[in-house]
């Protein structure tokens, strides 16, 4: 059997929310992980107010701010981010 490439679950099971927003960084800024559905994950810092599933766009420095075009990554923020806010972005399509 050939082995994973998952390195953590959507849900839960290793210590990650990959739903989690907070004000204080839960992780080093820019980190990437991969999730059980199979997209990438970055954890940033949202520049603005950010909705829940807002297509993103992601500066060198780990900000994100909206993008109406397909930038590539997608907010996984239940409820949504204020600016100041860190979550997990997720890259929009698998690659």
């Amino acid at each position: 059997m050939a082995a994973s490439t998952t390195v953590f679950s959507t849900t839960p099971l290793a210590g990650i929310k990959l739903d989690e927003i907070g004000s204080t960084p839960s992780q080093a800024i820019l980190t990437r992980v991969n999730g059980s559905n199979g997209h990438v994950f970055l954890y940033v810092l949202a520049s603005e107010a950010i909705g829940s599933v807002t297509t993103c766009i992601i500066g060198a420095a780990g900000s994100a701010s909206s993008d109406s075009g397909s930038a590539g990554w997608t907010a996984n923020a239940p409820g949504g981010a204020a600016a100041g806010e860190y979550f997990w972005v997720q890259r929009t399509t698998l690659a």
